[in-house]
């Protein structure tokens, strides 16, 4: 799908290099539990991979049109919550591509194309201290919903029902 800046698409075996490297970046992992190794890099591409082949608005890159350049993802994964399998809405980009309005450009056309295929509850989850994260959240229309404590800390958990 394109918007007017972006490409979001799929991914596929030719983006594992990059992705690769960005998941080994403290600087695009921030607010993440940190970078990771290569074979853990890899695995989670993988399941990016595995995830997209089941869900067509799954985390996928988020390309910028004017450079060609992979500056992120974004879109769905699932996890296990309160001992259910649920939709998890994820984004991330590289630090020159924050501030820039892209996360709410790509999240709005990725949760317009899930919108076709799926009705139901998305859950997106960020770290309090993460008040940009907040305000794109907001304005993707998700609504807070409980803080907890996840994964070794407090997180703010929001909720966006898609009809």
């Amino acid at each position: 799908m394109f918007t007017a800046r972006l490409e979001i698409r799929l991914p596929d075996e030719g983006d594992r290099e990059r992705f690769v490297q960005l998941f080994r970046d403290s600087a695009f992992m921030v607010f993440s539990g940190g970078v990771l190794d290569d074979e853990a890099a890899n695995l989670r591409f993988d399941q990016m991979l595995e995830r997209a082949a089941e869900i067509s608005f799954a985390k996928q890159p988020v390309i910028e049109r004017s450079s060609g350049t992979v500056i992120g993802y974004s879109g769905v994964d699932r996890f296990e919550f309160e001992g259910e399998s649920r939709l998890e809405y994820g984004y991330r980009l590289v630090p020159g591509a924050r501030g820039r309005g892209y996360a709410t450009e790509a999240g709005l056309a990725v949760l317009a194309a899930a919108a076709d295929t799926y009705q139901g509850e998305v859950l997106a989850f960020i770290d309090p201290a993460n008040h940009l994260s907040r305000n794109v959240l907001r304005k993707l229309g998700f609504r807070f919903w409980k803080n907890v404590s996840w994964e070794g800390g407090p997180t703010d958990f929001y909720r966006l029902d898609i009809a």
